[in-house]
């Protein structure tokens, strides 16, 4: 297949270079060719510049600021926000350049609200971070040096002047945030402005790639794919949209598309092009395919099947006569699969006799299959977009941390960006499914003609660019803004009819119908959370919507008990739920080196946090479960200890009520909120800023596990046993063992064994036990587990009848450490022996020292003898890495 592909375009290079061509002259730093300048308003700065770059990267780069996320940083820096700041460039071109009749700038992403100047003439402006602008330029060119200028308006000012004319609620963010207005006035991305969990940077700057294109005929902008199944075949719709220059009217020229299929065949198909253009200068051309299933190889997500991918190019000829001919072309890698969101009738599925079967189901079926979406909702990488952007290693890192713990799907969150391509083709090739909010995040938004036609063109675009990734599952229009009209929210409710109508013309009136235009394959739901199809039969603003028998919910709570399955409402679809925690130790040592900074109240610490009574919210769930001294010595590292202990267990309850809730609700999905950090401080995510993994993140590989054992105890104290199978083939004939320990002893004083069966892609009840009237409830625990045939593994499961604060016998444990090399393709691999003469509750490694990460953690030891694997990419002894490893557990 690889070897075709290649030869194609081996040929078409000699093509290309034999012939007039298209030619492109990259603007960024990185060429070498052109020097970028950055100056404030009144020029007291003046330095080097980058594109793609931003200006806090840039002043850091030459000592202007700090690190931005050290200390208090982000808000001693924020006058570079309040600034006006200029980027100008300077480069040459050719006369032979100036040959080609059509000259365009190329502006791949632009932060934000910037009017531009080539050679002292203006050529256009910009005002929204998300959309790709293209300007003709050829009349403002010039041979030999030229010179390029943005000039940057500042984004809080220009949020704050539009928020005068057009004032739309909320006026501010919580002061608790330490953050910015009117972020809901400008097409930026929204956190930028400051969240619950991240700081204010209100950059500037050209953050994606700049480039000149000159060329006579027409280019390749853009290309859509849609794929349909029939019997045995698949039909593949291309969509190619070629772009010309302002003065060219009419087009010739050949389209052809080779697509690369299994046992190294290679389809092509053509089409010849004679056509006149639109008056934007486009022109669209269709081409179709139909390919035999036998030559394909379907997409499935993670953990159901592999991410085949196949190549597809694109050439496009443009040709008057021979010697005029010229070549455009566009690589893509596409995936065959189908995928449908189903909203049908619950009662079909749970029966029309309970409050189950009453409602819409919500659940995503991929290739005929009904599939449990497991994962977690993604922000952006980082706070300063271009590094987010350039990072490739940090997003390999996170999204590979999701694909190891089973997850299938992450929710790209409304207030970051779209991501970059490479982000999107990761995905594809991992096997992760991307629900894709726009940006649209807590906040009503304006309605004005220029606000619409400004979100136009970045829906278009960005619908355009993302279309034919096989890892875009949904488009949503917003993230919370529905439930927060209906909910008032911001204080709306005395002007609801005139926010509930800028919201229909907004999301239904301008949204909806580019994307359904565009993409009519993939399901557009107004908002997230909504009741899907009731909302919008609800006229858009559903009564409740948070009800139980439709849609989406996002579910906090932060007073109930959050280790207890039996406070969290049932819902069809998760896609949003969590708890906070604080970062490690070794996380906030790159933010402060102030030792008195490490306490809970220290003005430090609460300027990280920016959740409104955060801290009293993760103690009180501490102190329900868990012994904490206030005049420990230790108690501020047993502070941030304890609180990714009560994390990964608050989401553990939760997450495992979704997945048993698939039996009797038909809950389909659950999306932890978050998977990721912006910076060092307390926040829901299970991956800390820098990639360490909370004690979540490791939990997350035992409840997304594919084959689960999942007790939840009753409000009666019975426990309840579930067995959930998230493959495609039964299991039969399997026991569950269900052990009694007492915390003194490594002996289980009962054991009993039960018979378990479960279909495909289910969950299901096994039995109910109920074993504590002859034991007493805060001396004993339950160890779980399952005996199948074809079942490889299957994490062990707990059920802790009393708070662990309350229990009985449990002792401090003497822990001893060995660690043996192996042998492993994958790198430096190290076997860690553990020792102990007691139960030991959330044992946790770490070696600082070292990069490279444990397999499992938090571990709940309840033999003598465990092990586990460390990796790392360093070339260590098996000495140093044990005496580098320090631990901690817990203890009454």
């Amino acid at each position: 297949m690889k070897s075709l592909i290649v030869l194609v375009l081996f040929l078409y290079t000699i093509l290309i270079n034999e012939i007039y061509c298209l030619y492109e002259q990259s603007l960024d730093s990185t060429s070498k060719k052109v020097i970028w300048t950055l100056e404030n308003k009144n020029k007291s700065i003046s330095i080097p510049g980058s594109v793609p770059g931003g200006v806090y990267t840039d002043l850091r780069n030459a000592g202007i600021i700090g690190d931005i996320l050290s200390g208090y940083n982000d808000v001693l820096t924020r006058w570079v926000s309040y600034d006006t700041w200029t980027y100008t460039g300077k480069f040459n071109v050719s006369s032979d350049n100036l040959k080609y009749a059509t000259a365009k700038l190329i502006l791949e992403g632009v932060d934000t609200v910037a009017f531009i100047e080539l050679n002292g003439s203006p050529v256009g402006s910009t005002k929204n971070m998300f959309v790709r602008y293209i300007f003709d330029v050829k009349e403002h060119l010039k041979v030999g040096e030229n010179e390029l200028k943005f000039i940057f308006e500042s984004p809080t000012e220009y949020a704050k002047a539009r928020s005068r004319r057009y004032f739309t609620a909320p006026e501010c963010v919580p002061d608790v945030y330490n953050g910015e207005c009117h972020a809901n006035q400008i097409r930026k991305m929204q956190a930028s402005f400051s969240w619950d969990w991240g700081p204010a940077f209100p950059s500037v700057g050209i953050w994606r790639s700049a480039r000149l294109e000159f060329f006579n005929g027409a280019v390749i902008r853009s290309i859509t794919t849609h794929t349909e199944k029939k019997d045995s075949t698949w039909f593949l719709k291309v969509k190619v949209y070629l772009e010309t220059g302002e003065h060219i009217r009419h087009i010739k020229g050949y389209l052809s598309v080779y697509l690369s299929l299994e046992g190294h065949q290679t389809i092509k198909i053509g089409k010849y092009v004679d056509t006149k253009i639109k008056d934007e200068g486009t022109v669209e051309v269709e081409l179709d395919m139909n390919i035999s299933k036998n030559v394909i190889r379907e997409w499935w997500p993670n953990g159901y099947g592999s991410q085949s991918l196949y190549n597809l190019l694109i050439f496009f000829t443009t040709y008057e006569n021979w010697s005029d001919r010229e070549i455009s072309y566009k690589h893509v890698k596409i995936g065959f699969r189908t995928l449908e969101l189903v909203e049908q009738e619950a009662s079909l599925i749970l029966g029309n006799d309970t409050a189950a079967g009453k409602g819409l189901s919500f659940y995503f079926k991929v290739n005929g299959y009904p599939i449990f979406m497991k994962g977690s909702n993604w922000i952006p990488s980082n706070v300063l977009p271009e590094i987010g952007e350039k990072d490739t290693k940090r997003i390999d890192n996170l999204l590979v941390a999701a694909r190891d713990t089973h997850m299938a799907m992450l929710r790209v969150w409304g207030g970051g960006v779209y991501e970059s391509d490479y982000f999107y083709r990761r995905c594809d090739e991992l096997g992760i499914l991307v629900w894709q909010d726009f940006l649209f995040a807590c906040s009503m938004y304006p309605a004005d003609p220029e606000f619409l036609e400004n979100v136009k063109a970045e829906i278009e675009y960005n619908v355009l660019r993302l279309q034919h990734h096989p890892s875009i599952a949904v488009w949503a229009g917003n993230n919370e803004n529905e439930v927060a009209l209906r909910g008032n929210w911001y204080s709306t409710q005395s002007q609801f009819e005139k926010y509930k109508k800028e919201y229909i013309k907004l999301y239904v009136d301008t949204i909806k119908p580019i994307v359904e235009g565009i993409d009519p394959g993939r399901r557009y739901l107004v908002s997230s959370p909504s009741n899907g199809r009731k909302s919008e039969q609800d006229g858009y603003i559903a009564k409740n919507p948070y009800d139980p028998n439709y849609g989406d919910t996002h579910y906090y709570n932060y007073l109930a008990d959050n280790w207890d399955q039996n406070i969290y409402p049932q819902t069809r679809f998760a896609s949003e739920y969590g708890f906070q925690s604080l970062p490690s130790i070794k996380t906030m040592r790159t933010s402060t080196n102030n030792t008195s900074d490490y306490k809970v109240d220290s003005d430090y610490s609460k300027h990280r946090q920016h959740s409104p009574n955060g801290y009293n919210n993760i103690e009180i769930q501490m102190r329900r479960h868990l012994k904490l001294d206030i005049d420990d010595p230790k108690y501020f590292e047993k502070f941030v200890f304890y609180s990714q202990i009560s994390q990964a267990m608050s989401m553990k309850a939760e997450t495992e009520f979704y997945r048993q809730s698939q039996v009797d609700w038909y809950t389909m999905g659950a999306l932890y909120w978050q998977l990721n950090d912006i910076w060092q401080a307390p926040s829901w995510s299970g991956i800390e800023y820098g990639g360490k993994w909370k004690m979540l993140h490791y939990f997350a590989k035992s409840f997304f596990a594919p084959v689960l054992v999942s007790p939840r105890m009753t409000l009666t104290s019975e426990v309840n046993v579930y067995l959930i199978n998230d493959r495609f083939v039964p299991i039969i004939d399997a026991n569950i063992t269900v052990e009694m320990f007492n915390w003194t002893s490594f002996v289980p004083i009962k054991t009993q064994s039960y018979p378990a069966s479960a279909d495909p892609l289910s969950s299901k009840k096994q039995f109910t036990i109920d074993l504590w009237d002859a034991h007493k409830k805060d001396e004993i625990f339950l160890r779980f587990t399952l005996n199948a045939e074809g079942v490889v593994s299957s994490p062990n499961n707990y059920i802790f009848p009393v708070p662990l604060r309350n229990t009985k016998g449990l002792r401090k444990p003497k822990v001893q450490i060995s660690v043996l090399k192996e042998d492993s393709k994958m790198g430096k691999e190290f076997t860690v022996n553990i020792k102990v003469d007691a139960i030991t509750l959330f044992l946790w490694l770490e070696a600082d020292s070292i990069d490279g990460k444990f397999d499992d953690n938090g571990l709940i030891i309840t033999k003598p003898h465990t092990s586990v694997t460390f990796i790392t990419s360093e070339n260590i002894e098996p000495e140093t890495l044990q005496n580098a490893i320090s631990y901690q557990y817990y203890e009454n």
